[in-house]
């Protein structure tokens, strides 16, 4: 016959399980309910869902309205394979909420900063026009390279890719359909970041097409 006190064990172990079974699905749910409720988990900032079915939208709507440009800028930080091998997840996940971080500090009142997904970022600037949007990649290039990012007693350089597109002025009142922008937007900021990246990173590139 088993003691009292093996059983108490067992019991106090089959607690415990119980227990990070229920917390791991809190944190599942949790995680769901920030998606839909629009909010990057990790760094707080609004998503990718916030941004294509609300964020875009609204600022579209109003640059047709008043006759201005619409600009995007998607970023990314180089190196964060390279960075995830020497230092691990924690350190990957570390420099995407240092890079939030850096950009929420360095974006306009007027202008709104998303995160899309993993390390990629997208700053919206109402009446951002291609001369503007690029001014705006420029500056936060040179900005970021004149710091460094202390994770566990090591120093970490970046540097950033981005790939702009700008959505020109339309007739007012013109009516558009969000979703289909909003993709075209995502997938041609995503051609230019990804040309940037294989000219060696560190570059802006810019979709000079203003027709979206």
């Amino acid at each position: 016959m088993e003691s009292t006190s093996t059983m108490d064990v067992r019991e106090l172990q089959a607690e415990i399980d119980r227990l990070k079974t229920e917390n791991q699905k809190l944190k599942a749910s949790n995680r769901r309910w920030m998606r839909i409720a629009g909010t990057a988990e990790n760094t707080g900032l609004p998503n990718k869902i916030f941004f294509s079915t609300a964020l875009l939208p609204q600022l579209m709507s109003k640059a047709n309205t008043d006759g201005d440009f619409l600009g995007c800028i998607m970023i990314e930080p180089d190196g964060l394979v390279e960075i995830n091998e020497k230092y691990g997840r924690r350190g990957a996940d570390f420099i995407v909420k240092e890079v939030a971080e850096f950009l929420k500090g360095n974006i306009e009142s007027d202008e709104r900063l998303v995160h899309i997904d993993g390390a990629t970022f997208v700053i919206l600037l109402p009446q951002g026009d291609l001369q503007t949007v690029r001014r705006k990649g420029l500056t936060l290039r040179a900005k970021i390279t004149n710091r460094t990012f202390d994770f566990e007693k090591n120093t970490i350089s970046l540097t950033l890719s981005m790939g702009g597109v700008v959505r020109g002025p339309g007739s007012i009142g013109d009516q558009v359909n969000a979703k289909e922008v909003a993709e075209t937007f995502l997938r041609r900021m995503s051609i230019m970041l990804d040309r940037a990246k294989n000219e060696g990173g560190n570059r802006v590139e810019l979709d000079e097409d203003t027709d979206i």
